[in-house]
């Protein structure tokens, strides 16, 4: 093991954080990953674009994940940067926006948003060399804008997909029909995670994933297969973080 952390093994310079349901855990996926980065000593970014109900705080919306993401990062930018765009009804982005009477458009709204991540020799040296990890506002084949899903932050910013998936009973067939969503936008998924949300196990899920996800990715040669990782009820964030950080092949600091 190297005495530095380096980048990650199949050169990317982030993620984006799907899931394939809201409320699964996608925020805690993220803050781990972000925490874990910072203690190898990579530099990290998050965003979490979009956040519905945002409850109000001195006349201002919170954005509860978005908060999370911030802190796990650091506080090295404004809670602003990180998350600007706020709504309070807890709906999909586009209905929480239509009920604060305005829109949302992906080119718009959400690719201003991520320009720091897509062209980061125009936005500063720090955004350079940073790792991003970008979480979606709610499933990943859930409307995002009025024009997209939220699948399209991966495709617009080309980065490869943590997924996230309830680890419990039929959870399989929503699993694989997003595994297939995903791989025909030519979206590599780096590693998928099933979070155990309570005192019931299902073993068979991760047995049944090892078994089909090289038959379901054969059809698209440019789909690595993902790792598959099973997240304990109430795990430790440090330790789901380094869980992460194998998965997508960081070296960790001894």
């Amino acid at each position: 093991m190297s005495n530095a952390a380096t980048q990650p093994g199949f050169g990317h310079r982030g993620v984006v954080i799907l899931a394939t349901d809201t409320e699964v855990g996608k925020t805690f996926i993220g803050c781990a990953l972000a925490q874990a980065l910072r203690h190898t000593g990579i530099a990290v970014k998050v965003r979490k674009p979009v956040e519905t109900g945002c409850a109000s705080k001195d006349g201002q919306l919170v954005p509860a994940d978005g908060r999370l993401l911030w802190a796990a990062a650091g506080k090295i930018e404004p809670l602003d940067t990180v998350c600007p765009l706020r709504f309070s009804l807890p709906v999909a982005a586009p209905q929480a926006a239509k009920h604060a009477s305005t829109s949302l458009e992906f080119d718009c709204d959400i690719a201003p948003i991520l320009q720091p991540v897509t062209n980061p020799a125009n936005d500063n040296v720090a955004s350079a060399k940073s790792f991003w990890v970008i979480e979606s506002a709610g499933g990943a084949l859930s409307p995002l804008t009025d024009d997209h899903l939220n699948v399209q932050l991966a495709v617009f910013t080309r980065l490869p997909v943590i997924l996230v998936a309830p680890d419990r009973l039929g959870t399989l067939s929503t699993l694989f029909a997003h595994i297939e969503s995903l791989a025909q936008r030519g979206i590599t998924i780096a590693a998928i995670a099933l979070n155990q949300r309570s005192k019931q196990q299902h073993a068979d899920n991760i047995g049944a994933l090892n078994i089909w996800l090289p038959r379901l990715l054969s059809a698209y040669p440019h789909s690595p297969l993902p790792a598959v990782l099973s997240i304990a009820q109430g795990a430790d964030q440090h330790a789901v973080g380094v869980q992460l950080l194998n998965a997508l092949d960081i070296q960790i600091k001894p």
